[in-house]
């Protein structure tokens, strides 16, 4: 009996942990976790794969901070609309496939009354299309908005967009991730995980772009920016 309450308050205590620990503490507990259970010989494509990508050097050729954010819309609307009364959060996530991307916005979930408090406005973009994108809201039960990047044009302008290698579109393949279905191309293309406060002259305050997928933004972190 003594050894099942321990075991039970035990677990009550890691859970505790986990739930009070930050969005980048749960992302490496994931990535460990899933690193535990791989083939070497996944491991070993995936890491290439990240070598060759900050090889590249896309991350550190992307916006900056202290940049003027580029032009473009947002379902008719310039982004300018959206920045000309108050700070906005831009964040660009992979798709509805990634449980990366998908522990990040149910932590933006958790902070979106606070944005919306602040005076911000929390504007989340995925090379997805709209169906998908709206599947994901539902499943996930997000009430933030999530806009269709199409192509990646948006990313592309923010200097996040890469295509994948072929030895990593066939592993995503394995994995049953459908690329060519869930954003409505062929193009096997996908964003870097960036993230950007913007304030109402347009010009970046925070910027946040990182080609290992595992790291993001904290939002916690983030949100301080809108006051």
């Amino acid at each position: 009996m003594k050894s099942i309450l321990i075991l039970a308050l035990s677990a009550i205590f890691s859970f505790q942990t986990f739930a009070d620990s930050t969005l980048q503490q749960r992302l490496d507990q994931r990535k460990d976790n899933a690193n535990k259970k791989r083939p070497d010989e996944v491991k070993k494509v995936m890491d290439d794969a990240l070598k060759e990508l900050q090889k590249a050097g896309i991350a550190e050729a992307s916006l900056k901070k202290d940049t003027i954010v580029p032009s473009f819309s947002i379902d008719g609307k310039d982004i300018s609309e959206f920045y000309k009364d108050g700070k906005i959060i831009v964040s660009f996530y992979r798709g509805s496939w990634c449980p990366y991307c998908m522990m990040q916005l149910k932590e933006y979930q958790k902070y979106y009354d606070e944005i919306l408090k602040k005076g911000g406005k929390l504007i989340v973009l995925a090379p997805d299309t709209k169906k998908e994108i709206a599947k994901t809201k539902r499943n996930h039960k997000l009430t933030f908005p999530i806009y269709s990047d199409k192509d990646n044009q948006i990313a592309k302008k923010f200097g996040l967009a890469f295509k994948l290698d072929e030895k990593l579109k066939k592993l995503y393949t394995k994995f049953g991730i459908d690329l060519k279905k869930n954003q409505g191309n062929e193009n096997f293309e996908l964003p870097l995980p960036g993230t950007y406060v913007i304030n109402k002259k347009g010009q970046i305050i925070y910027a946040f772009a990182e080609a290992d997928y595992t790291k993001r933004a904290e939002p916690s972190e983030v949100i301080k920016l809108l006051d």
